[in-house]
Parts: structure tokens; sequence; C-alpha cells
């Protein structure tokens, strides 16, 4: 396997000298060993679903993509093209402990102007919150593998008034399928909307959104070979769940399911699993620094309409420095979250308790708001099975998160993680006793002059506590990126780069 592997990352630099399709395509092989038994929870966290549980696993990766040519000074007439397209694929393989081959990208997208069509799947992140060193947005961190969907919609700024004031927003329709779900075949709807107040190049800028998803319709396969009458408050009589127009409508505009041939549950309340977050943040950019204020408020029907889980949320700042080679810190993350309220201690508004939430569990859905057993949300409301068959059983928590980066010098640089994670169990099975996580991550990184644009990894890892089990792990890598991303190259280079490549 470690032959095959390596292979797989040098033979690509001379199989893919030249574009395959555009000439601005980019290449990246990664090959790395993960040693270790459970793997720490910082090794896997937000790594979209590549990383396995069990170790120790040789990974090898390999991903080709094309994004859309930008105008440069050497090609201004790129500025008139209104419309271009792009792909992406990353093929990932795990051999050890675990045995996988995987497939976390695979999308072909096309743009008219700022709006963009794109099928298939890739990884991305949706939330006003740091997505790189934080502990990922609440609801959408890129922790499962990407699901495959059908998206439309401006998934970069899109200004408005003069640069004044824009916009991001998107619309989707995809595929929650898994082999291992409780539920199977069922659907996701998703939507986020988001606001930029000020110019890019402005001091200080304010952000305000909102992203929405469910998990709906699908069918539980143990339901229609061994009905059980306690699920027919949740189910129609052959274990399957709505997914008709009228529960497409529930489900888009959160209303109540109307329709009486409904199991009572979906009749009574909204039809599907609705997870997302109201967010708010504020940027204040100075001489040489960044500064990034961000606040997250999750929720779950209908807790967002009587503001009944004020107190949870995701709190964050963020600062970035100008990088230099120099021994300095170049990214500073903090951040709290908080989810032991739920909704019970009533809204601000001085009402009682209206809706009592059980974060990422689902009375239906019993796999939880996951893909691939993974959490599609934050990471920290981890897979930790309940004793009723639910998710997990640790999601009143309190956690407080460090996340760094920066340059040791001489071509060093580092990225470290800190979680201490407070678990008091689930609204309706507290803990006699709270529970308590310690996770830890180091990762150092060097450029290195053979196969250049390779640097190599190193990292280590470990979880002290009683919420995952207490583990440790190494890893060891090297990843290599290359290809002709650089629209500043001269049409005259360009072409003599292609044609060499297609002589030797």
């Amino acid at each position: 396997m470690f032959r095959t592997s390596l292979l797989l990352v040098l033979l690509p630099t001379s199989l893919f000298a030249q574009g395959i399709f555009k000439d601005n395509e980019t290449y990246t092989a990664r090959l790395q060993l993960l040693a270790g038994g459970n793997l720490p929870f910082w090794m896997q966290a937000r790594q979209y679903g590549t990383i396995p549980a069990q170790g120790p696993v040789t990974q090898a990766s390999f991903s080709i993509a094309a994004d859309y040519q930008r105008p440069s000074k050497t090609r201004p007439y790129l500025r008139r093209k209104s419309w271009d397209w792009g792909y992406g694929v990353n093929v990932t393989t795990n051999a050890g402990a675990t045995n996988q081959i995987l497939l976390p990208e695979l999308y072909l997208k096309s743009r008219w102007g700022a709006l963009e069509v794109y099928i298939g799947k890739r990884k991305e992140t949706f939330g006003l919150a740091d997505s790189t060193l934080g502990v990922g947005p609440y609801s959408w961190s890129g922790n499962a593998m990407p699901v495959p969907k059908i998206q439309i919609g401006f998934p970069n700024w899109t200004s408005l008034l003069n640069d004044r004031l824009a916009f991001q927003a998107v619309w989707a329709h995809g595929w929650l399928d898994d082999r291992t779900a409780f539920v199977r075949r069922s659907y996701l709807h998703q939507k986020t909307f988001y606001l930029r107040l000020g110019k890019p190049t402005a001091r200080l800028q304010t952000f305000l959104g909102i992203n929405h998803q469910v998990q709906w319709g699908g069918y539980a396969p143990s339901l229609r070979t061994s009905p059980s009458p306690t699920q027919t408050e949740y189910f129609q009589p052959n274990g399957s769940l709505p997914k008709d127009a009228a529960a497409f409508w529930s489900v888009v505009t959160a209303g109540r399911g109307k329709n009486a041939a409904y199991n009572p549950y979906d009749f009574r309340e909204r039809v599907g699993n609705h997870v997302g977050s109201v967010d708010a943040a504020l940027q204040l950019q100075t001489n040489g620094h960044r500064f990034l204020f961000y606040r997250q408020q999750p929720y779950e029907m209908p807790s967002l309409l009587h503001l009944a889980n004020w107190r949870d949320g995701l709190t964050g700042v963020s600062i970035t420095t100008d990088g230099t080679d120099t021994p300095v810190i170049r990214k500073l993350v903090v951040e709290v979250l908080y989810t032991k309220n739920q909704g019970r201690k009533g809204s601000p508004f001085g009402q009682g308790p209206v809706w009592e939430e059980n974060y990422f569990n689902h009375r239906q859905y019993q796999q939880g708001w996951s893909y691939r057993e993974r959490t599609l949300g934050t990471p920290l409301l981890a897979p930790t099975r309940a004793a009723e068959g639910l998710f997990t059983k640790d999601n009143l928590l309190s956690a407080v998160h460090l996340g760094l980066d920066g340059s040791l010098g001489q071509g060093y640089t580092f990225n470290g993680r800190f979680t201490y994670l407070h678990s008091d169990g689930t609204p309706e099975s507290p803990y006699t006793r709270a529970k308590q996580q310690v996770s830890l991550l180091l990762e150092l990184r060097k450029p290195v002059w053979f196969l250049k644009g390779s640097e190599l990894l190193a990292s280590g890892a470990a979880d002290f506590g009683d919420v995952y089990p207490q583990s440790w792990g190494f890893s060891m890598g090297i990843r290599k990126s290359w290809g002709f991303a650089d629209e500043d190259i001269p049409e005259i280079a360009r072409y003599r780069l292609k044609y060499r490549s297609r002589r030797w």
C-alpha cells in the first residue's frame, strides 16, 4: 500500500503537467501516516469525514480542480467574460485498521455573472464564524463527508449600492442517503442569506444573516419489516415520512404540517428536522491586523420565533496579522460554545418554556443531524450514542476553544488547537455528575526543496477526560500542489509551458 500511495503522490507531476480540460487546473497530492488506536478528536474533526476513527492508517489523496478564470494585467479581456465553468474531483484512500475508497469531492459548476449553479458535492461551510482554526460554524462545519446536491445562488459577495452593501444567498436540494442511518433516503433542503454593510476595503464592516437546513422525507427500513406500535406517533404505517408537495412547503417555510394523513408528529409540528443559526459579525481592519467578532445563535424550530434559547450560541473572536517568516502568531481564534439552555428557561420576554430543544437529536431521524455517522454541524456535538437510540448523549455543553496559527522562522509554520469541554448530558437524560474533556492538537509544516511546491507535515494530538476515550496519536505526511492557477502568467509563457509538457 505504501508504494502504491507514493506513486499516487509522485506520478501526477508528469502525467498532468498540462491542463486536462482547462488551462487553470490545479492539482494536490497528499500522503500521510496516522498512528494511534482511537484517533484523537482533533485528528478526525473537521476533515470532511475522510479520517477514520480507528488507526493506524495510511492515507493517500489526490485532487484536481479548475476554478473560474479571473482578469489580470496580462488577461484584461476576462473582465468581459460573463460565463465560465469549473469542476473538482478528490479521491482519498485509507488502508490499515480502516480500509476505504472515498470521493469527498466531485462537482461541476457554472456561473453567469455572479450567479452560480453547481451539481455534485464539494467541501464547504456555511455561517459567520472562523472556518480554519475554530470549532466550525454551528450548522454546517465541514466535519462530515460533503453531501451531494444541486445548488443555485450567489456564493460570493455580490455588490449593491456601489459596494457599500453586498449579499450572499444560496438555495440547495440534496440527498442524505446513508446505509447505516435509521432513516434511509432522506433529503436535504438548504438555504442561506447574508448581508455585508461596508466596502471590502472599509475599516469597519458589519455582517448579518441566517442559514436554514432541513432533513426530511425518507423511510425507516426496520419499521417496514418490524412495525412498532410505539413509532406510530412519528411515522406512517409503512415506516415512511411525508415527502409530498405539502410536506415540501412545510420544509421550506418552516410552517406546520397541515395534512391530516400525516403521522401525528408531522401533523402537529413541522415536517422534517430543522437546524440553523442566525449570525452576526463585526470586522475591524487596522494597519496590519484584522479583528472579527462573531456570534451564532442556534435554533431548531420553533425556538427561533420566541428567542427561547437566546442564552445558547457560539461566540468568538478571530485576530489575524500580516504573515511574515519571523517567529510570530499570525492568527488567534478564541471561541465559547454554550448549549445548556435549549429553551428550558423560557424567552427573554417573560414567557415560560415554549419548546424545549434537543440539539442534533431527533425522534424521527435517530441518526441525528449527521451524514455517514459524522456530525454535519459543529463536531463538539459528537455522535456519542444515547441509550434511547438517539444520536448524541452529550449536547448540554459549555466549551472554550483556542486556535493558533503562526511561524517559527526559516520556513517552519505551525497551528494548534486546545478545547475544554463540560457536558451535562442531554435534556432528557442529564448526568448526575458532569463529564469533562480536553482535546489538543499541534501541527508543524515545512516547505521542502525537492518536489517543488511540496511541504512536510507532522502533527500530534491527544484526548483526556470522560466524554471521548482517552487517546493519543501522531501523523507524518507530505503534500504537493502544482498547476496553472496563476492568472498573471503571460499568454506566451503559458503557451510555452503547455507545449513543453506535451513534448515531454
